[in-house]
């Protein structure tokens, strides 16, 4: 399980919500989701985790920049994971 703010990746728990978007984002959410097969919601939804996704990644590399995120080299990390 992953947390990201108050997002817990794999917690399948769910709320609904009312949102507003422009009348063109709404043209092109219903025509994607028609060109995948997909619900809009779940276009929303996987969009959303992706914007958290990468949210998280520039977090990390940021930190990383700063100096103020824990490196470990190669040779370590094969060692911490049993390979």
């Amino acid at each position: 399980m992953v947390k990201y703010g108050n997002l817990i990746q794999g917690c399948s728990m769910t709320k609904k919500m009312t949102i507003t978007l422009d009348e063109s984002i709404i043209d092109e959410l219903s025509e994607i989701a028609h060109d995948l097969g997909k619900k809009k919601t779940q276009v929303i939804r996987e969009a959303l985790q992706d914007y958290f996704d990468v949210q998280a990644l520039t977090k990390t590399v940021t930190d990383y920049k700063m100096g103020s995120l824990e490196t470990m080299s190669h040779a370590d990390m094969r060692k911490a994971l049993g390979v």
